[in-house]
């Protein structure tokens, strides 16, 4: 049987792996997904299959992934549950994340629009070198 600090250690090691894939997971949806609220929901199932533990079995009170759960149970069930006790959780932490995704956007639209910035908010480029000219010849000109 495995140790706590055996465990923490796999725990830290599957999320330094989770860490590595997720910038690689971005990149390919980027350039695969062309819209971005569906890129959103990939990303968040991603998150979702990937992030979700779960007991790996009833008696223990350790968790594993629960993707990788529902996999051996998928293969070799240990319960009449079978893989269902392990892609249940996924169900409803992607039902979750989606339902937070939807109200940030609303929150965004409803709440933050009236504070949108204006042009006049920002400065062009051309417009901050102009005046740095005609400071630059001030203070020549003067001198």
């Amino acid at each position: 049987m495995y140790s706590h600090e055996n465990y923490l250690w796999g725990l830290v090691a599957y999320g330094l792996g989770f860490l590595l894939l997720l910038p690689l997971m971005l990149r390919f949806t980027r350039f695969v997904i062309p819209w971005k609220s569906l890129r959103t929901v990939v990303l968040l199932l991603f998150l979702a299959v990937l992030l979700t533990p779960v007991k790996a079995y009833n008696d223990m009170y350790f968790l594993a992934p629960a993707w990788m759960v529902a996999l051996f149970e998928f293969v070799r069930p240990s319960s009449v549950e079978g893989s269902a006790r392990a892609v249940t959780p996924i169900v409803v932490v992607f039902a979750g994340l989606l339902l937070a995704a939807f109200a940030w956007v609303l929150l965004r639209r409803y709440v933050f629009h009236g504070q949108k910035k204006t042009k006049g908010n920002y400065r062009d480029f051309a417009e901050i070198v102009d005046e740095r000219k005609t400071v630059d010849e001030a203070s020549n000109s003067s001198a």
